[in-house]
């Protein structure tokens, strides 16, 4: 009996070493799986907030990129509105240039421009500083209506001009045609001979 009993305290101390090993197996195993489990999730962490780093980045990128093409696609419509515009703007003018010069030429053939023409003449010639060496100028249509070659020399005006008169000395030149008015009354510019 005294060896059952040695036996009996042997097998106990066996299972009581045995638990302990397992308890300890246990432990471990779950102390290694804990670190493991949280290099596990540091790793994914990081990668998560690498990427998620990439992700705002290009976001970033993006809508920088997006802005800039929102902006070059309203400054290029703002250009072309104001070339529409602009283009309303000359076709408008040209279509008033062409009725005036139409509506002057057709008042250049009455008898009341023949009495403004003398009357234009005389506001030039008024104008003038000086009245020596003086230069006429009236459209070939003009030269049949009224004689200034007691003033000056008559010459030839280009029909561009329309009707009216250019008075030229040494010093000054007086433009009073219909053409040159027409033009700073539309365009707001005064024309030079």
């Amino acid at each position: 009996m005294i060896g059952d009993f040695k036996l009996d305290i042997n097998i106990e101390k066996l299972k009581k070493f045995e638990n302990i090993c397992i308890n300890m197996s246990n432990k471990e195993k779950e102390d290694l799986k804990n670190e493991l489990d949280k290099k596990a999730l540091d790793k994914i962490n990081t990668q998560v907030e690498k990427f998620s780093n990439k992700l705002d980045s290009r976001l970033d990128k993006e809508k920088i990129k997006i802005e800039k093409e929102y902006n070059k696609k309203i400054v290029d419509i703002e250009f072309n509105s104001k070339k529409q515009i602009l283009a309303e703007y000359e076709r408008e003018n040209n279509e008033l240039y062409i009725l005036c010069t139409q509506k002057l030429v057709d008042y250049t053939n009455t008898n009341d421009y023949t009495e403004l023409l003398k009357k234009i003449f005389n506001i030039s010639y008024d104008a003038l500083d000086s009245k020596e060496n003086l230069k006429i100028y009236l459209t070939s249509k003009d030269k049949n209506k009224i004689d200034l070659t007691s003033y000056g020399d008559v010459e030839e005006l280009d029909e561009k001009y329309i009707g009216g008169i250019i008075l030229k000395n040494d010093h000054m030149i007086v433009d009073n045609t219909f053409l040159t008015n027409l033009k700073e009354k539309i365009n707001g510019i005064k024309e030079n001979f």
